[in-house]
């Protein structure tokens, strides 16, 4: 009997040594969690994409868990640096070109060199933005663009035929003309952009698109431009409009883009994933819907794009960069561009038949082709979001406080040359 229970207890042993041999080492793997704030976890069409492509990674790699959370764009930055301060980092961060300076002069940001020549992310398949300042400082790469933000008149079709509009304006005189005739206030409005104080960097993005687009900009080969009378002519412009009350005031962006899928705003200047937006929040406006170039000769765009980026003293930075570069891959970016309607920053991700289901969507495409320039003052991007603010804050008393264009600007080219000297 000891003989018969020393062969069962054998082949019991070996039964088991097998079982745990069949089994994936990742099932006894202990799951790490990447933390992974980002705003696009609390917009329509965005959320749908960003949930679909964790869950997909997750179940790729079942030892590691992603915890995806919504963090506001305008408060966005101000926390990661508040966070990363404080040293506790997220895995991943969503930044902007705009604000991915304040992490570099910090130095808060993981180089990602040697993950990137790794991947399939290159000048043969990527955007070439991707390869220039402010990615990539002094030879180093520290982001990976995530989509590409063009902005261009988004508007209502029957909004402007009831007001005896054929066609969108192809002039900036026929445009403020236009905005003030598609105003009722205070139950629709002609036009919508940031004017609420509070946020100078959604303030200055606004008011970029129409410096921009007239021909100017705050800065050229990092020496300020601020009060270049191309820019004085185009605030001036945006103000008049101010002026004659075409804005909604005192609403946020949220608020105003939530006005203008429900109707009651004629024309945003805007990004291609409004029409996800829209297609969540009200289905039934997507067929009046239009999109045109900027109302300026030479059509100049005004040009961002969002990142990823991995702080520098991230818990986990291999597998942060692994679920970046799943997010960038052939397979999703494709995926984006069909559920966001963003602009990829991958070459040849707009999907078969997309174009000819959403012809609107070819003005974005045109846009990213030929007219865009990054709506960051060129040389400054170090400077970040103190450029941004010093110019902010001169719009918001050029606009309530009725100070001088000319002399507001003035004051903030000083500013910044100041900043930029010390």
């Amino acid at each position: 009997m000891k003989i018969l229970s020393g062969i069962r207890k054998g082949i019991l042993a070996g039964a088991a040594a097998a079982l745990l041999a069949s089994v994936p080492m990742t099932a006894f793997a202990e799951q790490i969690t990447l933390r992974v704030p980002s705003w696009w976890f609390g917009e329509p069409g965005n959320k749908v994409w960003m949930e679909k492509v964790v869950q997909a990674f997750m179940d790729e790699n079942p030892d590691i868990k992603v915890e995806g959370y919504n963090v506001a764009y305008g408060a966005y930055a101000d926390q990661m640096l508040l966070e990363m301060g404080s040293g506790s980092p997220p895995d991943v961060i969503h930044l902007l070109n705009m604000n991915i300076g304040d992490f570099l002069r910090n130095d808060l940001l993981l180089p990602l060199d040697g993950y990137v020549a790794k991947s399939d992310i290159s000048k043969e398949t990527y955007s070439p933005a991707q390869f220039e300042s402010p990615l990539m400082v002094d030879g180093h790469t520290y982001g990976v663009i995530q989509m590409v933000a063009n902005y261009v008149p988004f508007y209502n079709e029957t909004i402007l035929k009831a007001a005896g509009y054929d066609k969108f304006p192809d002039s900036p005189k026929d445009f403020l003309e236009l905005a003030k005739k598609t105003t009722k206030a205070p139950n629709q409005f002609g036009y919508a952009a940031m004017v609420k104080p509070g946020s100078y960097i959604q303030t200055y993005m606004d008011v970029a698109q129409w410096v921009i687009a007239n021909g100017g900009h705050f800065a050229i080969d990092g020496k300020p431009t601020v009060d270049d009378p191309r820019n004085i002519e185009a605030i001036s412009m945006f103000k008049e409009l101010f002026d004659a009350g075409v804005m909604p005031r005192d609403v946020d962006k949220s608020t105003y883009r939530q006005m203008w899928w429900q109707g009651k705003v004629g024309t945003l200047f805007d990004g291609s994933w409004m029409m996800g937006f829209a297609k969540a929040g009200n289905p039934e406006i997507v067929k009046d819907l239009r999109t045109a170039p900027m109302p300026w000769p030479g059509h100049r765009t005004a040009a961002a794009f969002q990142l990823w980026a991995i702080p520098k003293d991230a818990p986990h930075p291999d597998e942060a960069f692994k679920l970046i570069e799943f997010m960038q891959s052939a397979k999703w970016q494709k995926e984006m561009v069909a559920i966001t309607n963003a602009v990829s920053p991958r070459l040849n991700s707009i999907p078969d038949g997309y174009l000819e289901a959403n012809p609107w969507f070819a003005t974005f495409q045109e846009a990213s082709d030929k007219y865009a320039v990054s709506i960051m003052p060129a040389g400054l991007e170090l400077y970040g979001n103190e450029v941004l603010k010093i110019i902010a804050d001169k719009v918001e008393e050029i606009l309530y406080k009725n100070r001088p264009v000319a002399e507001a600007m003035a004051e903030a080219q000083a500013q910044v040359v100041a900043l930029v000297k010390n």
